[in-house]
């Protein structure tokens, strides 16, 4: 697993206390002590159990009607760097071997070489053919459309005529590409983390984009040329946010592509199928522009094309069908197990999917999902006091993660060493753990002990079934060696003693 490197967290014990017994009280805890400090993109923040008194920079969390301990309170200091290790995610590209191809004719092995990867089709995934084909009809036609766009534009500008007199036309042209930028920047800031997590939602969010984009490029064809660039850098901006998420996306699908480890051949490959498919793309669009300059006809041709765009796009990711791991399919395959004792297929999943399988339906009852559950939370999220932290820690001192309940959202906090497997460990027993909660009716803010023995119980729990689990999940195909999920760099440590087996 390769977290990210916004954040960082490490949890320091100083006390001892029992997995069971009474709640942990202000008494038993030492002024300004010190329980967990937090980097947050080269910023220190320390949490202590009780305030630190007053001063700048502090802030305390607490639930006035909560009797379980003091609240946590925290200050930040100085900002200071920190180099913390990350354990590289293993991944282990299947092997098989590689189709004797025979002699072809010069034409046709010269073709196969400039367009497919080597070893195709054994090389690449069952359904590499059926989505490239999709994506080169998606790019065609978006070239197309580029083309439309451009012409309109550069009508706009009133190109050769006096408006583009002393560089003007330059001047807009740049400022519509530097302003777009910026604002791609900002948007590649807030959402970059999910990128991995669900790339099918966002490639149809980019083409989206995209369409929007090309839609107000053309709007320059009917506005006055004052009106040219907060248009056409706004339309800039989607296509640019287009073009980010289109290679983020597509990254994330090569490696799905490459069970022979051929990432580079397949990259390569899918560029020399897009630039022949841009190529005719443009060569259509200047065939459209050719029979008519007027506004109106660009649009009416966009009206048709941008719709045809979208529709490929569904039909290549529809075809995408990979046994990855990402949040979503965890959870239902966890859910299916805890209820089944058994992993289904890929295919049994769809009636409890949307989105190209990347979200899960809302379905009551027996096998729907009762519980969120945030992977990688920040301790101010994850606990609500500082005798949590501590409880739980004695709990699960062993694991490489840590959970916590309220609000309906089970928060799970990643140990620094933690990988992939401490990831469908943690889902796994997240739901075991919501289940004991539900079915004892343990509450914490009532009775703790009963709270800490469904936590012991479903760890237990865990333990003896999370081997078979994950030999399962490997029966069934499913890439149990990384998950994929929104991960915003958050990692905890604490006091433990070394660990001595694999589970």
């Amino acid at each position: 697993m390769q977290p990210g490197k916004a954040i960082q967290s490490r949890i320091f014990r100083g006390l001892s206390t029992q997995a069971s017994g009474p709640q942990p009280s202000d008494e038993q805890q030492k002024p300004d002590h010190t329980i967990l400090t937090e980097y947050v993109s080269g910023r220190t923040r320390i949490f202590t159990s009780l305030p630190t008194g007053a001063g700048s920079g502090r802030g305390s969390k607490q639930s006035p009607s909560s009797p379980l301990t003091s609240p946590l309170s925290w200050q930040w200091l100085q900002p200071q760097s920190s180099q913390m290790g990350r354990k590289a995610s293993r991944w282990s590209q299947k092997r098989q071997k590689l189709l004797n191809l025979g002699v072809f004719s010069g034409l046709r092995q010269s073709m196969r070489e400039m367009f497919l990867p080597v070893g195709y089709p054994e090389s690449v995934h069952e359904c590499y053919a059926k989505f490239h084909a999709w994506l080169f009809l998606e790019t065609y036609v978006g070239s197309a459309i580029g083309v439309l766009c451009s012409q309109a534009m550069l009508a706009s500008l009133g190109l050769g005529e006096a408006e583009a007199a002393g560089g003007a036309v330059a001047i807009q042209w740049v400022l519509k590409d530097g302003i777009g930028e910026v604002g791609k920047l900002f948007f590649i800031k807030r959402f970059a983390s999910s990128f991995d997590s669900h790339p099918k939602t966002w490639k149809m969010v980019c083409e989206g984009f995209s369409s929007v984009g090309s839609a107000l490029q053309l709007c320059t064809a009917y506005v006055s040329p004052k009106f040219f660039l907060p248009l056409a850098a706004t339309g800039n901006m989607f296509e640019l946010i287009h073009y980010s998420i289109w290679a983020a996306s597509h990254m994330t699908f090569t490696r799905n592509f490459a069970l022979s480890g051929n990432v580079g051949d397949i990259v390569a490959k899918d560029d020399a199928q897009m630039s022949t498919a841009h190529l005719m793309g443009m060569i259509s669009g200047v065939g459209l522009i050719s029979i008519s300059h007027d506004p109106t006809f660009l649009f009416s041709a966009f009206a048709i094309l941008s719709p045809l765009n979208i529709w490929f796009t569904y039909k290549l990711l529809k075809t995408a069908q990979f046994e990855i791991l990402n949040q979503a399919k965890l959870t239902l395959l966890s859910r299916s197990y805890i209820d089944t004792g058994k992993v289904v297929d890929i295919d049994d999943l769809k009636d409890r999917e949307f989105m190209f399988g990347e979200f899960i339906k809302k379905i009551p009852g027996r096998g729907g999902i009762a519980v969120n559950i945030k992977l990688g939370a920040g301790a101010d999220k994850a606990f609500r006091g500082a005798g949590e932290v501590e409880r739980i820690v004695e709990v699960m001192r062993n694991e490489n993660y840590l959970i916590n309940y309220h609000n309906n959202c089970m928060w799970v906090m990643f140990h620094d060493d933690a990988e992939s497997n401490d990831v469908i460990k943690s889902v796994l027993h997240s739901l075991r753990f919501h289940d004991l909660l539900t079915s004892q009716n343990a509450d914490k803010e009532h009775d703790w002990d009963k709270y800490a023995q469904a936590m012991n119980e479903s760890l237990q729990w865990t333990r003896e079934k999370f081997p078979e689990f994950v030999a399962s999940l490997d029966s069934k195909d499913w890439q149990s060696d990384s998950v994929y999920w929104n991960d915003s760099g958050v990692r905890v440590e604490w006091d433990r003693p070394q660990k001595t087996e694999d589970f």
